[in-house]
C-alpha cells in the first residue's frame, strides 16, 4: 500500500471502509509483522452498550445484578458530565476474537482500533502460553 494515500478523506465511516480497513490491516499484520491472530469478528456498538459493558465487568453478555444498573449509572452520569471517556473498544479474546468498536468513533480511530485491537490484543492472547495453557478460546462464548 503507497504511504502517500490517505486511509480516509473525512471522519464519517463506512461498513464497507470497515471491511476494507481490515483486510488491508490483516495482510499487514499478518505479511509485515508476522502477527498470528484467530479470526476477527468486528461489531458496532454505541456509546450506551459501551457503558453498559463497562458496568458489567467487560462482558457484553451475563448474568443480570442490581449492582451492574448502579454502577451503569454512575458511569452514564460521569460520561455526559465529561468527567470520563470511554474506551474505543472492547475485545473478547476469544476464537473467533470478538472487537466492539464505538460507532462513534472516527473512520481513522476505527482503523486504529483495528488494528490496535483485533490484531494486537488478538495476537498477543493467541500467543500468550499461559491463556493458551487455562483458556480454551474457542470455548469462551459458549461461557458469556
Amino acid at each position: 500500500m503507497s504511504s502517500s494515500r490517505l486511509i480516509a478523506d473525512s471522519s464519517e465511516w463506512t461498513f464497507s471502509m470497515l471491511e476494507r480497513y481490515n483486510e488491508v490491516i490483516g495482510q499487514i499484520a499478518s505479511n509485515d509483522f508476522g502477527l498470528d491472530t484467530y479470526p476477527n469478528q468486528i461489531e458496532i456498538i454505541t456509546a450506551e452498550q459501551m457503558m453498559d459493558a463497562y458496568s458489567s465487568v467487560g462482558m457484553p453478555l451475563g448474568y443480570k445484578h442490581w449492582s451492574y444498573g448502579k454502577q451503569f449509572v454512575l458511569t452514564e452520569k460521569n460520561y455526559r458530565r465529561g468527567q470520563m471517556g470511554l474506551a474505543y473498544e472492547i475485545v473478547i479474546n476469544s476464537d473467533p476474537c470478538i472487537a466492539y468498536l464505538m460507532e462513534e468513533n472516527t473512520a481513522m480511530m476505527q482503523a486504529l482500533v483495528i488494528a490496535h485491537a483485533a490484531y494486537g490484543h488478538n495476537s498477543f492472547f493467541k500467543g500468550n502460553y499461559l491463556f493458551r495453557t487455562w483458556t480454551s478460546a474457542d470455548a469462551i462464548i459458549d461461557y458469556l
